[in-house]
């Protein structure tokens, strides 16, 4: 979770410490930070922690096809359960066709690229829902998701773990060499996102993890118990 800021009452950036970003005191200052913002439990279900984010508030729900138009029919599809718990929420994709679609079935949604120009409205709070390992310029999506923001609104971002333990054991192997998604073009930690988002007016205001669900193998079920 991400708080738009202003200048007055930002966090104090690493910059402030010295100008090498490896000095012993800057990567201290910036653990110190993430561990400050890092919850104890992981959330338990990604979308029902999503919409009590959303409860009563203006929202813009950014990447709402997921993909294809079938996730629409989903029971987990994010933005069909967002949208009945805001006070109004704006989908937007990239995916013309599509849109299309959802707008034929009575959603709220409209075409556009928030890495281009931001949309002429402001929202409490801006869903970016396994968007950001997506994008080719996620410098552009941060300043311009910042611009949509009322004073003190929030971004709450979602992104695969780059440190999930399936991940990491699978690259040990060459056979089994984790993919997360074709069309992925980065991984973010808490580190790479409270950086990313001071770069952009925004300060890392919360981050953790999401409790795995329906683990197969004993193993998983075990390591999952002891270490969510």
């Amino acid at each position: 979770m991400l708080r738009s800021t202003k200048e007055q009452y930002r966090m104090q950036r690493w910059r402030d410490l010295s100008s090498d970003p490896n000095d012993p005191k800057v990567m201290e200052f910036r653990r110190i930070a993430i561990s400050k913002a890092r919850t104890e439990k992981p959330i338990a279900d990604r979308v029902t922690y999503l919409c009590e984010l959303v409860r009563g508030k203006s929202v813009l729900d950014i990447g709402v096809v997921e993909h294809t138009r079938d996730a629409a029919n989903s029971r987990e599809w994010l933005h069909g359960h967002l949208q009945r718990h805001a006070a109004r929420c704006l989908g937007v994709d990239v995916l013309g066709a599509e849109v299309g679609y959802l707008r034929e079935q009575g959603y709220e949604v409209i075409l556009a690229d928030i890495t281009q120009s931001p949309l002429p409205e402001k929202f409490d709070i801006i869903i970016g829902g396994e968007v950001l390992e997506h994008l080719d310029a996620p410098g552009m999506f941060m300043k311009n998701c910042a611009a949509m923001l009322n004073p003190g609104g929030q971004l709450a971002i979602t992104v695969p773990n780059p440190w999930y333990i399936n991940a990491i054991v699978k690259s040990c192997f060459a056979r089994y060499t984790f993919v997360e998604s074709a069309d992925h073009v980065a991984w973010y930690d808490a580190s790479t996102l409270l950086e990313l988002g001071q770069r952009h007016g925004f300060d890392l205001e919360r981050f953790t993890g999401i409790a795995v669900r329906g683990a197969k193998t004993l193993p998983t079920r075990l390591l999952m118990k002891l270490r969510p």
